[in-house]
């Protein structure tokens, strides 16, 4: 097993570090080997304790992150070096039918959700909620404690209940280094 410290946590040695790595790769073999065999992945995902990913349609990424408490129940495509936070739900928006006359919520049918999309570069902060059909383009930053109920664009900071945009991630001249950045990174 290769370790790869170049990311480790300030006041945390080498061993220590590599045995949560080592664990971290079992618990990930577990989850999609076992729990949830339908997931899709490319790459090192870490998922953390505690996490619920209903059986959708779940197509992951390369160096992917769920935290601790973390729910996918709906279908969701996340790209590479994605973090989210703890207790981030992925919920679909669709699925309780509420405005058919004569049908209970109960009895209604079920709406049809577009998958939630996530692209490469993105953070989401922790007690987030992101609806179905949401797209969250590349290098996004979420807010902790956002409701996100429609897309964000590429390099936006956004947060709030419901999500609006706070600010832009870089200057035009970051960004633009940011983007070939990406582009190189992910050909």
């Amino acid at each position: 097993m290769n370790v790869d410290y170049h990311n480790m946590p300030a006041k945390t040695g080498k061993v220590l570090f590599a045995l949560r790595y080592f664990f971290n790769r079992a618990r990930t073999w577990y989850y999609f080997n076992i729990k949830y065999p339908w997931v899709r992945y490319s790459g090192f995902v870490r998922v953390m304790p505690h996490c619920h990913i209903i059986n959708r349609e779940i197509i992951l990424g390369k160096n992917v992150q769920f935290g601790r408490g973390t729910w996918i129940i709906t279908d969701i495509r996340v790209g590479n070096d994605v973090l989210v936070a703890g207790n981030v739900v992925f919920a679909g928006r669709n699925d309780h039918q509420f405005s058919i006359p004569g049908t209970t919520m109960w009895d209604a049918p079920r709406g049809i959700d577009k998958p939630i999309i996530i692209g490469n570069d993105v953070w989401i902060g922790s007690n987030s909620l992101v609806l179905g059909g949401v797209e969250i383009g590349d290098g996004a930053i979420v807010a902790a404690g956002s409701v996100v109920v429609k897309d964000i664009p590429p390099f936006e900071i956004w947060g709030g209940n419901p999500a609006r945009k706070i600010r832009e991630r870089f200057s035009p001249d970051e960004r633009k280094i940011h983007e070939d950045y990406l582009k190189s990174k992910y050909k």
